[in-house]
C-alpha cells in the first residue's frame, strides 16, 4: 500500500496529526517559565499548525503583567487593529474572524479570547488558505490556547509557590484537596478521552525509539485485539500485520528510526479469527532534551468500515452504465470508473490527478472552470449545460455528443462533484433521422396535399392534426386542434347529413372507412376531401382511437373531368384520323375490292354460260356459283373491315390472334406497298398466345404504323422493305415491331413524334402516333421508337398476354 496522503482522508489525517501534536505540548511546558510557554505556543501555531502569523497574549488572572509573543509578519497591522478595532484585548467576549487583512496577497485571520471576556488573554492567527479558519482550525486554536492558558497558570502558581513557601505549607491541606480535585478531573478527562477513542475507533500510542518502549491506549489494544497486560512490541505488531503488508510496515519502521521524521501510512491486520482490518497510522516525531530520548506520538485509526464503504462505493461506481467522474473543488479528477476508460479511451492512471478539462473540447476549456466554480457555489443535483450542446473529447482528439448529470458528494476533504457522462451519439443520430423523416413526411404531405389525424370518439374530438391537415381543412395551426363541432360546421351543408351518418356507423361497427365530402374554407372556396380512417384497439381489445388521412382531391377531380373531356376529344380525333387515312387508301381499297367483284362477275357469267347450253352442265355451273359466293363474301369482309374503322365507341375486347391481324392488314395494304415497290417481310412467332384486345383499335395501330413506314420509304432510292415481327417477349408480354428502311428520325424526334400535332410529313396531322400510343397504353402496353443500325427506324409496342388471357378465362 503506498505511503503518502490519501485523497479522501487527508483532512482527517491532518487534524489527527495536529491534535496529537497539541496533546503532547502541555507535557513539554511543565515547569517552564511563562514567556517560554507563550513563545512555545506561538511557535506551535506557526510551525506545526502552518499559520502565517501568530500572536499570543497570556494574562495573569491576579492582575500581574501579561506576556505577548508574535511570530510571522502576515498581519503587520495587528497591534493597531487590536487597539482601534476593539479597544484592547480586554474587550473580547467571543472569537472574531477577519476575512480580509489587506496587503498584496489575500489572507484571513481569527482572534480567540481565552477565558471569559479574554481574562486569560487571547490568541490571534492568520493564514492565506482560502478556507481558513475551518472548524478544525478553530478547534485546534482553542485547544492550543486553553493548553497554553493552563500551562501559564500553572507556571504562575509555581512561581508563587516558590516565593511563598511558608504560605503553601500552611495551606497544604487546601492544596491537597485541590490536587485531589485536579486528579479527579484528569481521570475524568482521561475517561472522556478513552471513550472518545472508543467511539471514533482511534487509539493513541507513544514510541520511544531509543529506549525501545511502546505505549498503547486502551483503544489501541482493542484495535489489535490483545490484552492490556501484554506489552506491545514491534515483533507483535508485525505478527498481527497481514503477510502481504509486513514488508511495508518493516520498511516504514526502519525509515522512521533512521530519519526521525513524521510518518503516515495505511496497512492491514490479519486477526486471529481470520478477519482483516484496515488501519491508518499517523505519527509525529518528538525529540526530548535528552539525547537518548527520541520517539513518536501518534494515533491508530481503524478505517475498516470506511474501506468497506469505499469498496461498495467503487463497486457501485463500476457497475454504473454511465461514465462516472469524481473531481474535487480544484477540478482535479480523483476517481473514475471503467466506463470512463472505454468512453474516453484513457487509462485510469492517465486521468487521476489531472484537471477535468482534459475531457472537454479545447474550444470550451476556457469557460469550464468558471462553470465549475458556479456549481460549487450552489451545489445540487442537476443536468449540466441545460439547453446546450455538450461534447466530450477523447484521447485521440475526436469529439462526441454527451449528456452530463452533476451531483455533489460530501466527503472528509470537502465537497466533491460526481459527473455521470453518457454518450448520446446514437440518440443524436436517431433524433436526426426522426427529424429528417418527419421533414420528409411533412414535405410529402405538403406535395400530395395529404394530412394525417388521430380521432378519439370517446373524447368527442381529435387529439392530433398534422400541419398539412390544418391546411387541407382550412384551419389555423396556432388555434390548436378544433372541436368536432367546429370542424363539422365547415363541412358543406349538403354533405353534413351523410358524413354524420357514416361516422356514427364506423364508430359503432369499429371498421375501416373511406368517405368523400366537401369542406368550405374561410375564404368561401369549396374543396373536395377524401378521408380514410383505420380503428386502433388497446390491449384489452377496446377501441382506442381512429388514425387516418385527409386528401385534397379537388384538383384530381378537376383533372379527371379534364382527362375525360380529352379522351373524348382524342376519340374524335382518332375517328377523324381514320377517316383521313382511309381517304388516302381509297385507290388501294378500290383495287382490293375490285378484284373479288371482278372475279364474282366472271364466275356469274361462267355459271350462266354453263346453264345456257342445250345440255346444261349443272356441275360446272354449281362450281362457278360457289366461286361467286366466295368472291362476294371476300368483298363483303373487306368492306366490313373498312367500315369498322370508321365506327366510334368504347373498347370491345375479345380474344385476338395478333398474327392473323397482321396478315389481314398486309392484305389490306399490299396494294399501297406495291404502288411504291415496297416489299413486306414478316417474321411471326409460332404458337403465339391470343390476347384480350379491341380488334378494330389494334387494326388502326397497325394501319398507322405500316402507312408511316410506307410513307417514309416511297421517296428512297435504295431497297425498300417493311419488316413486321411478332414474338413472345416473356411469359407476360407480346412484342410486335414494324421497321422500315426510310430516312429515319433525328435523335431529338424520338419522343417528339408522340406529341399531339407534331409531324414530320408535309401533309400530316400529327395525331396518328399519339392516338396509337394512347390505344396501346389503354391495353396495358407501351409504344416506342428506336433508330435502326443502318437506315430507317423501328416502331415497337408490347401487349400483355398473361393478364388478358387470365381475364378471358
Amino acid at each position: 500500500m503506498p505511503i503518502g496522503s490519501h485523497t479522501e482522508t487527508v483532512a482527517l489525517r491532518i487534524a489527527l496529526r495536529e491534535l496529537v501534536a497539541l496533546s503532547t505540548i502541555p507535557a513539554a511546558w511543565v515547569g517552564r517559565e511563562p514567556h517560554i510557554i507563550a513563545a512555545g505556543l506561538a511557535d506551535v501555531l506557526v510551525g506545526s499548525l502552518h499559520m502565517d502569523f501568530a500572536f499570543v497574549s497570556l494574562c495573569d488572572p491576579k492582575g500581574g503583567a501579561s506576556i505577548e509573543v508574535t511570530r510571522g509578519d502576515a498581519w503587520r497591522e495587528f497591534p493597531e487593529w487590536l487597539q482601534t478595532h476593539v479597544g484592547g484585548a480586554g474587550q473580547f467576549s467571543c472569537k472574531e474572524i477577519v476575512t480580509d487583512l489587506g496587503g498584496g496577497e489575500p489572507c484571513r485571520g481569527i482572534v480567540i479570547p481565552i477565558g471569559v471576556n479574554a481574562q486569560g488573554g487571547l490568541v490571534a492567527a492568520a493564514c492565506s488558505r482560502p478556507n481558513f479558519p475551518s472548524e478544525v482550525d478553530q478547534l485546534l486554536l482553542s485547544v492550543a490556547a486553553n493548553h497554553a492558558a493552563a500551562a501559564f497558570q500553572n507556571s504562575r502558581l509555581r512561581n508563587e509557590l516558590d516565593a511563598k513557601v511558608a504560605e503553601l505549607r500552611q495551606a497544604r491541606s487546601e492544596l491537597e484537596m485541590k490536587v485531589a480535585q485536579r486528579t479527579a478531573d484528569l481521570r475524568r478527562s482521561e475517561a472522556y478521552l478513552a471513550e472518545g477513542q472508543r467511539l471514533s475507533h482511534c487509539g493513541s500510542f507513544a514510541w520511544n525509539v531509543d529506549r525501545e518502549g511502546i505505549y498503547w491506549s486502551e483503544e489501541s489494544h482493542r484495535i489489535f485485539e490483545c490484552d492490556q497486560t501484554n506489552k506491545p512490541t514491534l515483533d507483535f505488531i508485525l505478527q498481527r500485520t497481514h503477510p502481504e503488508d509486513r514488508a511495508l510496515v518493516q520498511q516504514v519502521s526502519n525509515r522512521a528510526q533512521q530519519e526521525k521524521r513524521d510518518f503516515h501510512f495505511e496497512h492491514r491486520l490479519l486477526m486471529p479469527n481470520g478477519s482483516v482490518k484496515h488501519i491508518e497510522i499517523v505519527a509525529h516525531a518528538v525529540e526530548r532534551y535528552e539525547s537518548d530520548n527520541f520517539g513518536f506520538v501518534g494515533a491508530i485509526l481503524d478505517v475498516t468500515e470506511r474501506k468497506q464503504a469505499e469498496q461498495k462505493f467503487r463497486g457501485l461506481l463500476e457497475s454504473a452504465p454511465d461514465a462516472m467522474i469524481v473531481m474535487n473543488r480544484a477540478g482535479k479528477i480523483v476517481l473514475v470508473n471503467a466506463q470512463v476508460e472505454k468512453l474516453f479511451r484513457y487509462q485510469r492512471e492517465e486521468l487521476l490527478g489531472q484537471e477535468v478539462e482534459i475531457l472537454v473540447p479545447k474550444r470550451f476549456r476556457g469557460r469550464h472552470p468558471e462553470h465549475r466554480t458556479e456549481f460549487f457555489a450552489q451545489p445540487r443535483v442537476r443536468p449540466m449545460g441545460a439547453g446546450l450542446e455538450l461534447y466530450g473529447h477523447r484521447k485521440d482528439g475526436t469529439e462526441f455528443p454527451v449528456e452530463i448529470s452533476l451531483s455533489p458528494l460530501e466527503a472528509e476533504e470537502g465537497t466533491l462533484i460526481s459527473g455521470a457522462v453518457r454518450d448520446i451519439t446514437e440518440r443524436k443520430r436517431a433524433e436526426e433521422a426522426l427529424r429528417r423523416s418527419e421533414g420528409y413526411l411533412a414535405e410529402v404531405q405538403r406535395l400530395s396535399h395529404t394530412g394525417t389525424w388521430a380521432w378519439t370518439p370517446a373524447m368527442g374530438g381529435s387529439r392530433y392534426w398534422s400541419d398539412e391537415c390544418y391546411r387541407v381543412l382550412g384551419f389555423d395551426p396556432q388555434d390548436g386542434v378544433p372541436r368536432f363541432e367546429t370542424f363539422f360546421s365547415r363541412v358543406h351543408p349538403d354533405d353534413q347529413p351523410g358524413l354524420k351518418e357514416r361516422l356514427a356507423r364506423v364508430v359503432r361497427e369499429q371498421v375501416n372507412f373511406e368517405v368523400d365530402y366537401r369542406i368550405i374554407h374561410p375564404g368561401g372556396k369549396s374543396r373536395d376531401i377524401h378521408g380514410v380512417g383505420h380503428p386502433v384497439f388497446n390491449a384489452s381489445g377496446d377501441l382506442a382511437e381512429f388514425l387516418g388521412t385527409v386528401i385534397d382531391v379537388t384538383e384530381r377531380k378537376r383533372g379527371e373531368e379534364e382527362r375525360e373531356r380529352l379522351r373524348q376529344v382524342q376519340a374524335d380525333l382518332a375517328h377523324v384520323t381514320r377517316m383521313t387515312t382511309m381517304g388516302e387508301l381509297t385507290a388501294s381499297l378500290a383495287h382490293e375490292i375490285k378484284q373479288p367483284i371482278s372475279a364474282a362477275v366472271t364466275d356469274a357469267k361462267t355459271c350462266l354460260r354453263w346453264l345456257a347450253r342445250d345440255d346444261p352442265d349443272v356441275a360446272e355451273a354449281r362450281e362457278a356459283a360457289s366461286r361467286l359466293v366466295k368472291d362476294a363474301m371476300r368483298a363483303a369482309d373487306i368492306i366490313s373491315s373498312i367500315s369498322s374503322l370508321f365506327k366510334k365507341g368504347a373498347l370491345q375486347r375479345e380474344l385476338v390472334d395478333v398474327n392473323d391481324l397482321i396478315r389481314e392488314m398486309i392484305i389490306l395494304l399490299r396494294g399501297e406497298a406495291n404502288r411504291y415497290s415496297i416489299s413486306i417481310c414478316t417474321e411471326l412467332a409460332a404458337d403465339l398466345p391470343k390476347i384480350m384486345a379491341d380488334r378494330v383499335r389494334l387494326q388502326q395501330v397497325f394501319m398507322n404504323l405500316m402507312l408511316n413506314g410506307i410513307e417514309a420509304m416511297k421517296d428512297v432510292g435504295t431497297a425498300r422493305e417493311l419488316r413486321i415481327k411478332s414474338q413472345q417477349h416473356d411469359n407476360r408480354q407480346l412484342l410486335i415491331s414494324v421497321g422500315d428502311t426510310g430516312m429515319g428520325l433525328q435523335p431529338e424526334q424520338a419522343e417528339q413524334i408522340f406529341n399531339a400535332f407534331f409531324t414530320t410529313k408535309p401533309q400530316g396531322t400529327g395525331m396518328g402516333l399519339p392516338i396509337s400510343r394512347s390505344i396501346i397504353e389503354s391495353h396495358g402496353g407501351r409504344l416506342w421508337v428506336s433508330p435502326n443500325s443502318g437506315r430507317g427506324a423501328t416502331f415497337q409496342f408490347s401487349l400483355p398476354s398473361e393478364v388478358t388471357a387470365h381475364q378471358a378465362a
